[in-house]
């Protein structure tokens, strides 16, 4: 049995893995492997897994598993299900529990021919009777293709508890998660993880917030029997999208998934139609923070997906090799079976679809917006420490021990997402990181210099005060977070809030240097230092692909951004959504505050920001029409698109030598940088009406 860890009781761990079609089945103690390496993430009141295999032909009968407590309700659930009456269900062969262990309930599995809506309905009945008077038990699965195996533990002890190492369980697609939901008591193995409903099965970390009006909008539509817990409803409302509604499962994932209006409506119309389908089912969108990794099979393909909330407020990351394709909520967890996959993270309410014939479908951001950069391998010297097998807490201990020991240059190898590495070292330590380290490197950093040979998880460098991090390949989501002092110098991409609310002080003025690019809310509520993303990768091409995503500089009050290349008005700040300008400035226009002509031009502008239709308007209009984009507290901030002056160069190129050293890079590269022009945003004027 695993060390027992600290836990994160605000996190699950969520995990899942297809493979290609020319490639062999992935093995059960593959799967464990992976969604164990998060073993901190979970608890010991829930777990499970998910296996689906794509049939040879059309006449595989349903399995049917059920929880029970005794023989009662054995007996109640058999002769529903036998009934005489009951000409459309039949029974092929009773299988008999399937766990090996259990306090309270057992698993039970029998196999069914017959109609597959007189099943559901049936299943429904019998679930609904089960929990009339107290829990007796719940029908938990009943699929062709899918197998569900969940119960009160850790992912070790569910896998130990059905034996599926022991039997050599393999699959095309599993599905994996640790820790049972947030908002249920999680004593029964009904509340664990997988949630299924047909030939859905999904795993879930997060708080659904929209919770109340999802499980409505089910109720409305003939579901009457629930356990009680927001992650049920996603797989009920999936199996009702695409099995009654017959949706098209990226219809069903955006419905789900419910982006900002913004983006549908910048969609070339395609998102006027994709709007109008949210709406007619709002009662189906998810609201809150959430990541989801799902199942299905429609009896000719087998699809996994991911998805997330629009803010992309709970971790997730997808990739893939030669012969696989992950989703899970740490990369460490791809690392486990896979060094060579390239990994990358989904947009803010984006969807990832990926099948076992056709490969990846959608890819969960734009397409020109994917690209990777792969570091050269280093390897290690004899002397590293070997972090294999071993706990973040074990691995920290050994680290300060050998700093207590008087060493200053430490090296780790096979590092495989433990996280809080460099904390608490002393000043003047250097640590070489060779693998993926996980969450929170580095995070209150005085003065340990980390070099990262390969990618690094969430949550670097917050709240860092100085040292320096240098990472070799791609950081994720949260790097810089509130950074006040040093340096983190990121050879490839980062993800999401990146320098998020850094800040200086004094002479402390921190630098954040990406080579790559950046996605969403880069330098949200930013009060310091200097933040910049050089877009090395396309810097020699005929290539220009903006180097961020949407909201740079939302709620920026201090410190300076540099952005190679022109960036997209609509990508800075946070803007009011079209509609409510364009129905503004409708009311403008009645009012005969504005002319048909001025109305017109701004109908005809790409990118209604501030900037943009301050060049239209009237001091008396843009009065009236600053209420949206300006208040007491903010302003939109200041951009400017130019060649960097000698203001910009003092500042700015000591770091930039220092990135090119460290990396190194030729100063050809960096002379043809420095011939670029940049996006430079500054903070905004403060005060109302200020503009």
């Amino acid at each position: 049995m695993a060390v027992e860890l600290p836990r994160n009781l605000g996190a699950c761990g969520i995990y899942g893995v297809l493979r290609k079609k020319h490639a062999r089945k992935i093995k059960a103690e593959e799967t464990l492997a992976s969604i164990e390496c998060v073993r901190f993430r979970g608890s010991n009141l829930g777990a499970g897994f998910a296996a689906y295999n794509l049939p040879e032909n059309s006449l595989t009968p349903y399995k049917l598993k059920a929880f029970i407590d005794g023989e009662d309700t054995l007996e109640l659930i058999y002769r529903m299900l036998s009934d005489i009456h009951n000409e459309d269900i039949r029974i092929v062969k009773e299988i008999g529990f399937e766990d090996v262990e259990g306090s309270r309930f057992h698993s039970w599995s029998v196999l069914l021919e017959g109609d597959r809506e007189k099943l559901t309905e049936l299943v429904s009945s019998v679930n609904e009777l089960l929990l009339r008077d107290g829990i007796k038990g719940r029908i938990y699965s009943w699929g062709r293709y899918v197998d569900v195996f969940k119960g009160v533990g850790y992912p070790l002890d569910v896998c130990n508890c059905f034996r599926l190492v022991e039997q050599g369980i393999e699959a095309d697609l599993w599905l994996a998660h640790t820790r049972q939901p947030t908002n249920s008591p999680g004593v029964f193995p009904i509340w664990s993880h997988p949630f299924s409903s047909n030939e859905w099965a999904i795993a879930h970390n997060g708080d659904v917030s929209s919770f109340g009006a999802n499980m409505e909008y089910l109720r409305y539509r003939g579901f009457t029997s629930f356990v009680g817990t927001d992650s049920e409803v996603m797989a009920f409302i999936l199996d009702y999208l695409t099995r009654v509604k017959k949706l098209t499962l990226e219809q069903a994932l955006v419905i789900l998934a419910n982006p900002y209006e913004e983006k549908l409506l910048s969609m070339n119309g395609v998102g006027s139609e994709t709007l109008k389908l949210i709406m007619e089912n709002r009662g189906a969108s998810l609201d809150g923070p959430f990541s989801v990794v799902g199942g299905y099979c429609d009896g000719e393909d087998l699809y996994l997906i991911a998805l997330t909330d629009r803010s992309k407020f709970r971790p997730i990351v997808v990739g893939e090799d030669e012969d696989r394709i992950y989703v899970a909520s740490e990369e460490a967890e791809i690392r486990v079976l896979s060094e060579d996959a390239e990994v990358w993270t989904l947009k803010p309410g984006g969807y990832f679809i990926a099948s076992l014939k056709k490969g990846i479908i959608v890819k969960g951001r734009d397409n020109d917006l994917v690209f990777f950069h792969n570091p050269c391998r280093h390897e290690p010297p004899s002397n590293a420490l070997d972090a294999e097998g071993m706990d973040y807490h074990t691995l920290n201990i050994k680290l300060k021990e050998l700093a207590s020991k008087g060493f200053r240059e430490i090296y780790v190898k096979n590092v495989k997402g433990q996280r809080y590495l460099g904390v608490g070292l002393p000043t003047g330590t250097r640590l070489h990181i060779y693998g993926t380290p996980g969450n929170c490197l580095a995070n209150f950093n005085m003065g340990v210099e980390i070099y990262v040979y390969g990618n690094a998880e969430d949550d670097v460098g917050d709240t860092m005060h100085g040292g320096r991090v240098v990472i070799h390949g791609d950081a994720r989501d949260v790097i810089a977070q509130a950074l006040q002092g040093g340096e983190i110098l990121v050879r490839g991409n980062v993800g999401n809030r990146a320098a998020i609310q850094m800040r200086e002080y004094g002479d402390k003025k921190p630098f954040l240097i990406v080579g790559g690019r950046a996605d969403d809310y880069f330098g949200e509520y930013m009060a310091g230092g200097v933040a910049a993303i050089l877009g090395l990768a396309t810097l020699e091409s005929n290539e220009e692909p903006e180097l961020v995503g949407n909201y740079v500089a939302s709620g920026m009050v201090g410190g300076r951004i540099y952005i190679r290349g022109k960036v997209s008005p609509r990508r800075i700040g946070y803007n009011p959504p079209r509609l409510d300008v364009i129905r503004y400035l409708k009311g403008l226009l009645k009012e005969k505050i504005i002319d048909p002509t001025t109305y017109q031009s701004l109908l005809d502008e790409n990118d209604l920001t501030y900037n943009t239709i301050k060049k239209y308007l009237n001091e008396k209009a843009l009065r009236r029409i600053n209420k949206l984009f300006i208040n007491k507290y903010f302003h939109p901030p200041t951009v400017q698109y130019r060649k960097l002056d000698d203001e910009d160069l003092n500042l700015l190129l000591p770091a930039l030598r220092r990135f090119f050293n460290e990396f190194h890079l030729p100063d050809k590269l960096l002379e043809t940088l420095l011939e670029q022009k940049f996006t430079v945003i500054t903070a905004g004027k403060q005060g109302k009406g200020a503009g």
